[in-house]
């Protein structure tokens, strides 16, 4: 398995980081496309893998009602073009969204962004045969190949892509702390996790950021510039 969007994610100079997008939606509403196409834009710059949308919401979600979704596709479809330099992955929930509504949106995404198009099973289907349905469904559409990969990295002979949800301290020193939702604590204490990550084998990570009252293009600044880099070099040395 290997095209442009796989390439991205993987890499055999370290593990990368994907973000899931909006980013910066309150509970409950819309998300602001200006402030969104703002953090696509700050993802590209500082090397991100990959921009992430869901077509449901986090099943863990902590922030009282659930958001407001736009369609995945056409949502990345417009984020894409703010950063071209990154891969476009759809999370889907199989099989209780099926999958033949999805394949039209992910062929079309993948012939729109050049190649940039991969797509994450998520749900309660997490089998080998799960993925290779939707890979022949895609195939049989006669498009360009779309990567399918497995959200949670237990399947068997693919790179492992494992989700965290990341509440950033500004205190760079702020230690670990043991938290339900993923991670909690400061840079240094997080590049230490995700190097460990790393060591385990997991090839990309997608972080759902937790709003904690810090403003988000602050919190990618600080992962795009302190965190990335040290990854980089850890996962390498």
């Amino acid at each position: 398995m290997s095209n442009l969007a796989y390439n991205k994610l993987f890499q055999s100079d370290g593990m990368t980081l994907g973000l899931m997008t909006p980013a910066a939606r309150k509970p409950g509403q819309r998300a602001d496309v200006v402030l969104e196409l703002a953090v696509a834009t700050r993802a590209d710059r500082y090397g991100f893998a990959a921009l992430w949308a869901s077509q449901a919401p986090p099943q863990s979600a902590t922030e009282g009602s659930h958001p407001i979704l736009d369609d995945p596709f056409v949502w990345l479809a417009a984020i894409g073009a703010a950063a071209p330099g990154v891969a476009l992955a759809a999370q889907l929930d199989l099989p209780r969204h099926g999958m033949t509504q999805w394949l039209a949106g992910a062929c079309s995404l993948q012939r729109m962004s050049c190649g940039r198009c991969v797509l994450g099973v998520s749900g309660a289907d997490h089998t080998e045969a799960a993925r290779l349905r939707l890979e022949a469904a895609l195939g049989d559409r006669g498009g360009e190949h779309v990567p399918v990969l497995h959200i949670d990295g237990h399947a068997a002979r693919q790179p492992m892509v494992r989700p965290l949800l990341l509440e950033l301290d500004e205190r760079a020193s702020a230690p670990a702390q043991a938290s339900r939702q993923g991670f909690r604590g400061g840079r240094i204490a997080l590049s230490g996790a995700l190097e460990r990550l790393a060591e385990a084998g997991v090839g990309h990570v997608l972080l759902h950021l937790v709003r904690n009252g810090r403003p988000v293009l602050d919190v990618i600044d600080e992962l795009g510039t302190e965190v990335l880099p040290r990854l980089s070099v850890g996962v390498s040395s």
